[in-house]
């Protein structure tokens, strides 16, 4: 399924940093806040990415291909292997991507996401379990962890108390907000700094690590993404 895009292609890495440790990971804050102002959460990611050596993605390429059932693409560039873990008892769906390069100056990288259609207690605990088992399994401290979730809003958004809520509730700094008008879209995209969380770019020398994307249509509801940074089309 596609994602909504939600960084643009403004925030290319000029710098990354990342440091691992923080007892309540950004896709439960993500939630705290949207069930805070009594929004549901529609569905969500948590993307978990790792450069690997060749030893080392084998040997899970490996264990990966004896427990679940691969499909296999390739072009000129990469060999990519998919593996999807799935049941319709869960709510916590889990995909894994092994990338593999042609070119042997680039390294094998693995993706998991993590993704779920609702979030109350019992899919929280079952998305502890399920991220928590498989990144002590198959990922070291060197990962990178992206998260986003999507609501839908009423009159909120409208007076602004969304967007003062939420910059409250993150302590937001270097708030940037930038507007894209259509003939029957608006989309609303804010960014900012938060020190709750590890992961951030660096954009002349100033920091980002959320991103919303507030998106609405001339007849609908507004839908509203808030995300960590990744590059554009990885959503």
């Amino acid at each position: 399924m596609k994602k909504m895009l939600l960084i643009s292609v403004l925030f290319m890495f000029t710098s990354v940093a990342s440091v691992q440790g923080k007892t309540v990971s950004e896709i439960e804050q993500l939630a705290d806040f949207v069930t805070n102002q009594q929004l549901p959460v529609k569905e969500w990611q948590v993307i978990t990415k790792e450069k690997m050596t060749e030893n080392s993605i084998n040997e899970i390429l490996k264990d990966l291909k004896n427990s679940y059932k691969a499909s296999r693409m390739e072009n000129e560039n990469i060999i990519k292997f998919q593996f999807r873990d799935t049941h319709k008892e869960r709510s916590v769906n889990v995909t894994y991507n092994v990338m593999l390069p042609k070119k042997k100056e680039s390294y094998p990288e693995l993706t998991m996401v993590v993704e779920g259609s609702a979030w109350n207690q019992d899919i929280k605990s079952e998305f502890h379990h399920v991220f928590h088992s498989i990144s002590t399994k198959y990922f070291s401290n060197n990962k990178r962890i992206f998260s986003w979730l999507k609501t839908e809003t009423g009159g909120i958004i409208h007076n602004g108390v969304f967007e003062k809520e939420l910059i409250n509730f993150f302590n937001l700094q270097h708030t940037k907000t930038q507007l894209d008008t259509t003939t029957n879209i608006e989309r609303k995209y804010i960014y900012g700094y938060t020190e709750k969380w590890d992961e951030k770019i660096t954009i002349e020398d100033i920091p980002v690590n959320v991103q919303i994307a507030i998106t609405h249509e001339k007849k609908g509801h507004p839908e509203v993404t808030l995300g960590t940074p990744i590059l554009i089309n990885e959503y």
